[in-house]
């Protein structure tokens, strides 16, 4: 399998995917996994590849998906690299280009395995792998519409592990916060109220919020990522309005109710002494058009998740890997992934398991060992065998 995944990652790669533009790179998946011989490819009304191998009991639900997104982040300064970014070049023993680690080695190496899975034998229940799209722009609304059609028992997320066996990841908010002030002219600020004078005292509290940490997926955070006051530029105008944008890593439980309450409580803090304080705080809504013109509308709320080390999907994939070498660890992503969706919002047990290493997505010279290309899709083809079995 080793030389087909190599090849399908840089045909992958070259195939320039940003969020909204996968068309081409989805061309690719469909047709490998046509060549691969699965028994049905489509791409749907998302424009998402969905390939299945039919189990041999006939049962048309309750199999593995195995799922990666076809999307990238862009490539701002292409000239920086030591490889062209979408060029899919060998150096050494490793692959570089946007998207290696990022997850189109991942993709790459399920589709391959999957398809000899096909060639040699028939697991009892379906194995699909689905290449999804725009998980860069939102994480999980756009799995969930597969999973919602193919009706998975166990979820397999691709995202890079570093071959280890990821039981469970920080989701990730969007939140809004805005401060209201009156306009004046800034020549005679006394007469209006500085919206920017009032979010430096929400700042303030929310650096001083008390955010919870989990032994396992480590902290919540709560970072601002953007600021803007309003009217921009001012023109010797005090901005009456004032925004500012957070990431917010969120751990299992929060609700975007329970983070919203957290910041009004602050803010009702603020305003037992200085009554003319107004702010709001709201989740970020997020709307987009998928490649193949299917707009989408979600809610920037991608919820943590996290299932036990003893689980029996998680103990089952752990004996499946380590039957092909692997000692597969039990780890969790820091970032946030399409496992959102299906564990977090739709409650399907997922693990993650993936080539490559979270610290290199989005980086300059990203890139993936051949070794570890190799080794993903052995495992992929155990655990596609172990977790396709019958188990009722």
């Amino acid at each position: 399998m080793r030389d087909k995944v190599i090849e399908l990652t840089q045909a992958l790669i070259r195939a320039t995917s940003l969020s909204g533009q996968e068309g081409r790179a989805a061309e690719v998946l469909a047709q490998a996994m046509r060549a691969l011989g699965y028994d049905e490819v489509t791409v749907d009304e998302f424009g998402n590849v969905i390939g299945v191998v039919r189990g041999a009991s006939g049962r048309r639900e309750g199999g593995v998906l195995f799922d990666g997104h076809l999307d990238t982040v862009g490539v701002a300064e292409p000239q920086a690299w030591k490889h062209p970014p979408f060029a899919g070049a060998i150096d050494g023993d490793r692959l570089y280009g946007r998207g290696a680690a990022d997850m189109k080695g991942a993709i790459a190496a399920m589709t391959v395995a999957v398809g000899a899975l096909a060639a040699s034998e028939r697991p009892a229940l379906d194995v699909i792998v689905s290449g999804t799209v725009n998980e860069e722009t939102v994480e999980g609304p756009v799995l969930e519409h597969v999973a919602a059609r193919v009706r998975p028992a166990v979820v397999v997320i691709g995202e890079a592990t570093d071959l280890h066996l990821n039981i469970g990841g920080r989701g990730r908010g969007e939140i809004v916060v805005e401060t209201i002030g009156i306009p004046a002219h800034s020549s005679n600020p006394s007469v209006g109220l500085n919206a920017i004078g009032e979010m430096m005292e929400a700042l303030a509290a929310i650096r001083g919020l008390a955010l919870p940490r989990d032994q396992f997926l480590g902290p919540a955070i709560m970072e601002p990522t953007d600021i803007i006051s309003d009217p921009y530029p001012g023109m010797s105008v005090i901005p009456s309005r004032c925004r500012v944008t957070f990431d917010r890593r969120l751990l299992v439980g929060e609700t975007p109710e329970r983070v919203l309450a957290g910041l009004e409580e602050a803010f009702a803090a603020i305003r037992r002494r200085n009554p003319r304080f107004t702010a709001r705080a709201y989740v970020a809504e997020d709307g987009f058009t998928t490649y193949r013109g299917r707009p989408v509308r979600a809610q920037k709320f991608a919820p943590a998740w996290k299932f036990a080390a003893d689980d029996p999907w998680v103990t089952r994939a752990q004996e499946a890997l380590r039957a092909v070498g692997l000692e597969a660890p039990l780890g969790s992503y820091s970032f946030c992934t399409n496992g959102s969706g299906t564990a977090g919002r739709m409650g399907l047990p997922t693990i993650g398991f993936g080539p490559g290493q979270e610290r290199s997505a989005h980086t300059i010279d990203e890139s993936v060992g051949l070794d570890e290309l190799a080794a993903a899709a052995e495992g992929y083809r155990r655990l596609a065998s172990a977790l396709a079995a019958r188990h009722d």
